[in-house]
């Protein structure tokens, strides 16, 4: 028995759920199931009855998590320890990350993990989201923080969700879908377009809406500083497709930002990588600190 295939086995028992351990260690649904079989067939026994209730342990699944469990969560406090004493040299964390990233993440949160590590010092490299998936190709230790249609993500990486969001219009006031509680994305065929920078996963996702709607994008201006977006915007010079962004609300007066009817326009901000066991101890506590503090 693998020591990697009994730490999938607990994560199973205690969620009782194939697809939510799946999530939590960030493998397929179907690695995982695999992975139970083949304990199951090495064993000889059944570990889990499908069952309304879940996936709940049998009288031989019992007897290996008893046995196992203690194992597991010794090697997590011993995990743990190893990166605290690592933590206690200076060391640098990279990390790729779109720009935009923290105009909806707290920004603190980068501040906030240097003061609780003082002595690991996180590097942000800032590229496009493109550029951040090809930095996540090259190394299995490389890890980026972008943002991406939720129907993507796992596409190209395993990903570790942070936060889901509404795609907005963002829409000068005197517009007049500026008057509307919601907006159909073929209201757009005529509108001029502001797009951001080329090399990012945004103009995929307006190509794909805009031919399920039967028209392309006039784009009358493309770039990658967000604040000239939002001021072109703010002075109706064409729409700008966004995630909900309260800064952008507050600066420019004139902006306002309208839902779409299709909920499936949604963007997920996540951490992407090839290979979770391949990360750092580091990395990993980084990526559990900013997931479990954003709201």
């Amino acid at each position: 028995m693998e020591f990697k295939h009994i730490e999938y086995f607990i994560e199973t028992a205690k969620y009782k759920s194939i697809s939510k351990a799946a999530e939590g260690l960030f493998i397929s649904q179907q690695a995982l199931s695999r992975c139970i079989q083949n304990l199951e067939a090495e064993l000889d026994c059944k570990l889990f009855e499908r069952t309304v209730k879940g996936s709940v342990l049998t009288e031989s699944g019992k007897t290996l998590y008893d046995k196992f469990f203690p194992i597991v969560e010794q090697y997590r406090h011993a995990e743990e320890e190893m990166f605290t004493a690592l933590s206690g040299r200076s060391q640098t964390l990279p990390f790729a990350c779109v720009p935009s990233i923290f105009r909806v993440l707290d920004t603190d949160l980068l501040f906030e993990f240097e003061e609780k590590y003082p002595n690991i010092t996180l590097e942000r490299k800032e590229m496009s989201g493109f550029d951040a998936d090809n930095y996540v190709k090259e190394d299995s230790k490389h890890f980026g923080l972008i943002a991406i249609p939720e129907n993507r993500h796992g596409m190209r990486f395993k990903h570790l969700p942070i936060k889901t969001l509404p795609v907005m219009l963002c829409v000068h006031k005197d517009d007049p879908l500026a008057q509307q509680e919601v907006v159909n994305f073929g209201q757009l065929r005529d509108k001029n377009f502001i797009m951001f920078e080329r090399r990012s996963h945004y103009h995929k996702t307006i190509d794909e809406y805009t031919k399920k709607h039967g028209f392309k994008p006039k784009e009358v201006f493309e770039s990658s500083d967000i604040n000239q977006i939002f001021n072109l915007v703010n002075k109706g010079k064409g729409i700008f497709i966004s995630p909900p962004d309260e800064s952008a609300k507050m600066l420019f007066k004139n902006i306002r930002m309208i839902p779409f009817d299709d909920d499936t326009l949604t963007y997920c901000i996540a951490f992407i990588f090839k290979d979770y066991d391949r990360l750092s101890p580091t990395a990993k506590k980084f990526m559990d600190f900013i997931k479990e503090n954003t709201v």
